[in-house]
């Protein structure tokens, strides 16, 4: 990957990188088993395990995406950060699959990054996150059927 490519991911920019390449930004790898807050809150997560540790990640936020599982592609939002209102250190990639409800635990995913819709955030409890995350899936719904 080249480095103007890389600095635009380092940014955040993955719509840009989308009008660079013609393609979107995708991560690929296993899903992993979580903390599990997400479901708490009404929006599950799969975390991903990518295939590359070294590999390129856009900028903590959150984004709209993307998400194919076994073929099929899923419209869904994406966090990639620490999570700090969980107190959180390692930089996970986890992402809520719209209209999806199976166990994939262990089974290959790839997220593609279409746009990013805010900066990771601390929230002061679960219920200000909740309502941000309630926010944010109303954003990304109205952006993937409109765009």
């Amino acid at each position: 990957m080249d480095k103007k490519l890389k600095q635009l991911l380092k940014k955040g920019d993955v719509a840009g990188y989308l009008e660079q390449t013609g393609e979107a930004f995708t991560l690929s790898g296993k899903v992993v088993e979580g903390n599990k807050v997400g479901r708490t809150l009404g929006y599950p997560t799969a975390n991903l395990k990518t295939d590359n540790i070294s590999a390129v990640l856009p900028a903590q936020g959150a984004y709209i995406g993307r998400v194919e599982h076994s073929g099929t592609w899923y419209h869904s939002m994406v966090n990639v950060g620490i999570r700090p209102t969980l107190d959180m250190d390692h930089v996970t990639i986890e992402a809520h699959l719209f209209n999806f409800n199976k166990n994939i635990y262990g089974q290959e995913i790839r997220i593609a990054f279409l746009d990013r819709i805010r900066n990771e955030m601390r929230f002061n409890s679960l219920a200000e996150l909740k309502i941000q995350l309630d926010k944010d899936a109303e954003l990304s719904q109205r952006l993937l059927t409109t765009g």
